[in-house]
């Protein structure tokens, strides 16, 4: 049986470095990912040395600005997922190490690929697994809602009316509408937070794809052949 080769991504800061020699200990790992801000690089590059000099493995450094800290991690890590992920059979997200909110948009980059993500218990001596769904999100949505985003992502990221839509998604009026808008029994685009709709005069609706709806249909998981 061949070898389960293993990816950790790592978010990466000034505090909390012994948490990713944690993750490195207590798990598999074949290439270390290391996500920071560019004032902390020069750290990330020193530490990234001495695990090279170790282990000798793999190791990159992806820079995210303060200004859009959420939307710029969710985005490397999709962007890490698609050059690396088909080179591994697991991968795991270590949220031990750097700024807060790198580590919240971390974890949720993990929620939606569906990746197991931990951090350091109150001792900080142990990896602490992080509740994760069975299912991520890209199992959740649909088909339908999937193509849907795909197309209007595919139209700029922008639809100026469901008419619109019904031209480059294929699908009609009354169901663009129920997945978009949701029913009783499902919600729909907007409700899951992918899609932010505006109604214009005589009820024409217009939708915009979220920075969510975008890093979804980018993801590596939810490519459409």
């Amino acid at each position: 049986m061949a070898e389960m080769k293993t990816l950790q991504i790592a978010t990466f800061g000034k505090d909390d470095q012994d948490g990713i020699a944690l993750g490195i200990r207590s798990f598999p790992i074949d290439k270390l990912a290391l996500i920071c801000f560019d004032s902390d690089k020069d750290s990330a590059n020193a530490f990234s040395k001495k695990i090279r000099e170790v282990l000798g493995i793999p190791i990159t450094i992806t820079v995210v600005t303060k200004d859009n800290v959420i939307r710029d991690t969710m985005e490397r890590v999709n962007e890490i997922l698609n050059l690396h992920g088909k080179e591994f059979r697991q991968v795991l997200m270590n949220v031990s190490s750097g700024d807060k909110l790198i580590g919240c948009a971390a974890l949720s980059s993990a929620f939606i690929n569906g990746i197991k993500a931990f951090g350091m218990d109150s001792t900080h001596k142990n990896p602490l697994l992080m509740p994760v769904l069975k299912l991520s999100y890209n199992e959740i949505i649909s088909e339908a809602k999937i193509k849907i985003l795909k197309a209007i992502n595919d139209a700029g990221g922008v639809i100026q009316s469901l008419e619109h839509l019904e031209q480059i998604s294929g699908y009609g009026k009354p169901l663009l509408s129920y997945h978009v808008q949701g029913g009783k029994d499902s919600k729909g685009l907007a409700d899951l937070g992918l899609v932010d709709v505006e109604k214009g005069d005589r009820g024409k609706i217009s939708a915009r794809l979220t920075v969510l709806g975008k890093l979804l249909v980018s993801s590596n998981a939810l490519s459409l052949s």
